[in-house]
């Protein structure tokens, strides 16, 4: 995984170019920022390279930097020219920079507010705050506060700050007053070079530049009811999912598609990628393509979503249970061991949680005794050992993008190999067995695909999959730090050389504790705290025709255990709520 500096710096230009790009004014609007002031609605509208072409907006930003130059370091003669040229080299072609019109619902330009990085670091200023016209009281004011909020939720910072002339006392005030403290002083001269005026720093002074910011991660409120999960979608999922339903027809009809398996594929590192309508789909077809049927067995952890052991039912093998480690939770290397016999086919690992099952231990012991692999990666986009991505070490890889998982579609899974006959097999058996390119089928398949439309959100989902993971391990974080002085939980935890997604953050009741896991939970619902519990022992259940031994592990996390709210966009506030509901039900 890159550092958060990295996956900032990566997600803006990224971004930027992709708002700078836009084409068209449906475009526009779909990809607009809304907010309301008073009792009306106002609009960020992306500066795209269109604005260029539209002579009334070139002639309205001059008129605005004639009026407001004392706001500015550098004062010169404004020409439609020079504005013409700023526009072009200082904003639309400056990756480190994006704009936005402030518009009201009529679609009229109020003013505009900017973003742009600061230095080399992983660091965004507010940018060009601008109010031209009187566009109503406190439009500017919650401008800026959209402009927060996007950046806490695009990027995943914690702090934004600005620079602002000390003479400009009205904006100085005004910054105060949105929360802005000052943090530094910067003494400017004016220096001038024919009909302009610059003020750089140094003496002697004729006026200062002073650094303010803003904890815009703790200014975040709570919401009214905490959930479990919950999703990210901004503009780019909009308008990918807008241009399938549009034009994703025909010969189009598997563009999204074909750009999400490749991108998928690139992602975790696998050679083959296959969009599935469900990761229990993909799991039925790497089962099915590596010739798993009725007298095999296939090991599964006894903690895990019923999905990992009912895939092997629909081929007609059977499920047989392996314990879990107590630290991970993921499947136990010992009890695989002791379950294997002559009818043993192969082993599903689950990467519970987004925590990492110890992959090379599997493989080899799989070597060992001639079995194949299908890693349940279900809830582990981007899960790593020693860097390298779960579902790769495996014959096969399967992935969920149900609503609640780190990546969303709704629903939808893929399936990933480096085999490239394994993934001839799997995708002969997603379309009804039929020969490549005709409509005659060869033998009994199923109908597992993933249309256009789904693809499309996956694809822009991927595109932002880094900063989702951070956001996941930043909850995570501020979980471990609240509790950390409670003896009577126990976190899951990440094995040596693994680094989570920490799809979920969960832990277990000790014997110790003074409640049991479904009294908290109700605890917390009653402090309209969403909660779950951690999956039972899947061996309990009876569908499986015949009677399989519960696992000892299994059964205490299985009964134990609770997921915490997790959800992408859940504040530190809302974490911190309910820690100390936690604690004050755990520590009497």
């Amino acid at each position: 995984m890159n550092s958060h500096k990295d996956i900032f710096r990566n997600s803006f230009l990224s971004w930027g170019n992709f708002l700078k790009d836009l084409k068209t004014l449906e475009d526009l609007l779909l990809c607009s920022i809304k907010f309301d002031s008073g009792k009306e609605t106002f609009y960020l509208v992306p500066f795209t390279y269109m604005d260029l072409e539209n002579l009334e907006k070139i002639e309205l930003l001059q008129s605005w930097r004639e009026k407001n130059q004392f706001a500015f370091p550098s004062r010169f003669p404004v020409t439609q020219q020079g504005t013409i040229k700023w526009l072009n080299q200082q904003v639309l072609s400056n990756g480190a920079r994006v704009l936005f019109w402030v518009v009201n619902s009529k679609f009229k330009e109020i003013g505009h507010v900017g973003i742009s990085i600061v230095g080399e670091g992983a660091e965004l200023e507010l940018d060009n705050v601008l109010r031209g016209v009187s566009g109503g009281k406190g439009v500017m004011s919650q401008a800026v506060h959209a402009i927060e909020k996007l950046v806490e939720e695009e990027f995943s910072l914690e702090f934004l700050t600005l620079r602002v002339l000390q003479s400009n006392s009205h904006a100085v005030d005004f910054y105060t007053k949105l929360g802005y403290h000052q943090i530094n002083f910067t003494p400017l001269r004016e220096v001038i070079e024919g009909d302009t005026v610059n003020l750089v720093p140094g003496t002697p002074s004729v006026d200062s530049f002073l650094g303010m910011s803003k904890n815009i991660l703790s200014s975040q409120g709570i919401p009214e009811f905490i959930l479990t999960a919950g999703p990210s979608i901004l503009s780019r999922e909009s308008k990918y999912v807008k241009d399938a339903v549009t034009q994703g027809w025909n010969s189009q009809s598997s563009d999204f598609l074909n750009k999400f398996e490749s991108s998928f594929a690139e992602y975790v590192g696998s050679k083959y990628a296959m969009a599935t309508s469900s990761c229990s789909g993909a799991l039925h077809l790497a089962l099915l393509a590596l010739g798993i049927g009725p007298g095999d067995e296939v090991i599964v952890p006894d903690i895990t979503w019923v999905a990992t052991a009912s895939a092997v039912m629909y081929t007609g093998a059977t499920p047989i249970f392996a314990d879990i480690d107590p630290l991970d939770w993921t499947i136990s290397l010992d009890s695989i061991k002791s379950l294997i016999t002559e009818k043993t086919k192969a082993i599903i690992p689950v990467h519970l949680y987004g925590f990492a099952s110890a992959m090379k231990e599997i493989m080899m012991i799989a070597h060992d005794n001639n079995l194949f692999v299908v890693e349940d990666a279900a809830p582990a986009i981007g899960t790593e050992i020693e860097g390298t991505r779960v579902g790769t070490f495996g014959d096969f890889g399967c992935y969920s993008f149900q609503g609640a998982k780190l990546l969303v579609t709704g629903e939808g899974g893929m399936l990933v190999t480096n085999n490239e006959e394994y993934f001839k097999r799997a995708k002969k058996l997603q379309d009804h067995g039929r020969k490549p390119g005709t409509f005659w089928i060869e033998q009994l398949g199923y109908k597992y695909k993933m249309n256009n439309i789904t693809a499309a959100l996956g694809l822009a989902q991927i595109e932002r999959a880094d900063n989702q993971i951070y956001r996941k391990r930043r909850i995570n974080t501020w979980y471990r730090e609240n509790l950390s002085d409670l003896t009577s939980i126990r976190f899951q935890e990440e094995s040596l050389g693994t680094k989570s997604i920490c799809w979920l953050t969960s832990f277990s009741l000790l014997n110790e504790s003074r409640v049991s896991r479904d009294q908290l939970i109700e605890i917390l619902k009653v402090n309209k705290i969403d909660s779950r519990p951690t999956f039972p022992a899947i061996s309990q259940y009876p569908i499986w025709g015949y009677d399989p031994q519960v696992q000892s592990v299994a059964k205490v996390i299985g009964e134990g255990g609770i997921n915490l709210p997790s959800g992408v966009l859940i504040s530190k506030a809302a974490v911190d709520k309910v820690c100390e509901v936690i604690l004050q039900t755990l520590s009497k």
